[in-house]
């Protein structure tokens, strides 16, 4: 009788314990715990480091435009974010690795250059003029031996055996250079384009038609384009938004005044001025205030994502230039809507940052956001509208398709814009 009166003690306490357990499994996800922070102190996590980037390495840069070029034809991808989004992240690590492993630079006629666009390879087209060296860390992570030099267009391509060669159009002078590197085509250029679905997409020099019109590495894909509409706004046009925007930038709100147009920020002898149509500028006094060290194009793009990136809705941030003048390091970022730059006021550009000695001591922000307001644009194929810009003949300019953004228009559509 006793063992009896024992096993059913032991079978409550057994009970009790199970609903215990479910009772805290069920109250964990709930929103109140699962927001408090109580979790994370229960189950922590490995920290991923200061400056570490929340997703993959290959999410700090998307190209705008893609060719993988097998023995059966060429796939081109561009106008498509989500396709890219797709694609990129096995092609940029293999990049990464290209830039990781690049050998001794040899200067590439652009006979050379052409050939290799034309044989089995990848392309990649990143819209602005990146340095390599930047690219190299975005994708692959810090190392030794970093390419100089910065360039919108990057390709691998096959050498000779079984080499894989990084090639590259430079940035300003526009001259052609390649390196070999520690890839393998057998291993891995022929399974990065294998299966690719060849759809026709060609460069304009291969066109006798286009090729005199447009520019030589003009990316051309068949058909129409239908293209989506964007409802465009003022983010800043709330005080809580501003308040937002003044923590991420180490501001008070507490020492300010009206100024011409805006409200004028001070701290210290630092200047920030929030203008009332979303344009924010500063100017440091001590120049201490952002320190970035030695990777002012990475401290630049990090400031700019918690400002610009947190507050523009649907588009995305790609880097313009970093160019290097007697102030400074100049590092300038755009917008980008499904795919297709956003071309913002008279200059283009969304952000522009002064890196000096270490530390960004100006810039600019033009703050836009952007949402899709259901309204969808068909544009003629770009051999159509290459025919109607009779002023492409002369210059060869490259066509692409564009929204323009004047700062005080609704919405931006997109159009056919010769660059």
């Amino acid at each position: 009788m006793r063992d009896k009166r024992l096993w059913i003690e032991w079978g409550k306490d057994v009970l009790i314990v199970l609903l215990t357990l479910s009772a805290v499994g069920l109250l964990t996800m709930t929103p109140l715990v699962r927001d408090s922070g109580v979790l994370d102190l229960l189950f922590p996590q490995e920290s991923p480091g200061t400056g570490a980037p929340s997703g993959g390495r290959s999410e700090a840069v998307l190209p705008a435009r893609l060719a993988l070029r097998g023995e059966e034809g060429r796939c081109g991808v561009q106008y498509d974010q989500e396709r890219l989004q797709e694609l990129f992240p096995p092609l940029g690590a293999l990049l990464g690795d290209a830039l990781a492993s690049a050998g001794p630079i040899r200067p590439m006629s652009e006979a050379e250059w052409q050939r290799s666009l034309k044989g089995v390879g990848v392309y990649f087209d990143f819209a602005g003029d990146v340095p390599l060296s930047t690219l190299r860390r975005w994708l692959q992570g810090e190392g030794e031996g970093e390419l100089s030099g910065a360039a919108r267009r990057v390709l691998l391509c096959a050498g000779e055996g079984d080499q894989v060669l990084l090639c590259w159009q430079e940035a300003g002078s526009g001259s052609f250079f390649s390196c070999t590197t520690a890839l393998t085509k057998s291993l891995h250029l022929d399974p990065a384009v294998r299966g690719a679905e060849v759809n026709g997409a060609y460069f304009a020099f291969e066109n006798q038609a286009l090729s005199d019109r447009l520019s030589p590495y003009t990316l051309i894909t068949e058909g129409e384009q239908t293209r989506a509409q964007y409802a465009a706004s003022n983010p800043l046009a709330g005080e809580q938004a501003v308040a937002v925007l003044l923590e991420e930038l180490s501001f008070s709100n507490i020492n300010h005044a009206p100024v011409s147009g805006g409200e004028v920020y001070l701290d210290g002898g630092d200047r920030l001025v929030v203008g009332a149509g979303g344009e924010v500028t500063y100017r440091a006094a001590q120049g201490e205030k952002y320190p970035v060290g030695d990777a002012g194009v990475d401290g630049a793009k990090a400031l700019a994502e918690r400002t610009l990136g947190a507050l523009c809705g649907e588009a995305r941030l790609y880097l313009i230039s970093a160019q290097k003048g007697e102030e400074g390091l100049w590092v300038r970022f755009g917008y980008q809507l499904g795919g297709s730059a956003v071309y913002l006021g008279r200059e283009g550009w969304a952000a522009e940052f002064l890196v000096r000695e270490g530390y960004i001591t100006a810039f600019t922000l033009r703050l836009r956001s952007y949402a899709a307001n259901g309204g969808y644009t068909s544009l003629l194929s770009v051999q159509m509208a290459a025919a109607m810009l009779p002023d492409l003949t002369a210059q060869r300019r490259e066509l692409v398709i564009q929204y323009r953004d004047g700062g005080g228009a609704a919405a931006v559509i997109p159009e056919w814009v010769a660059v």
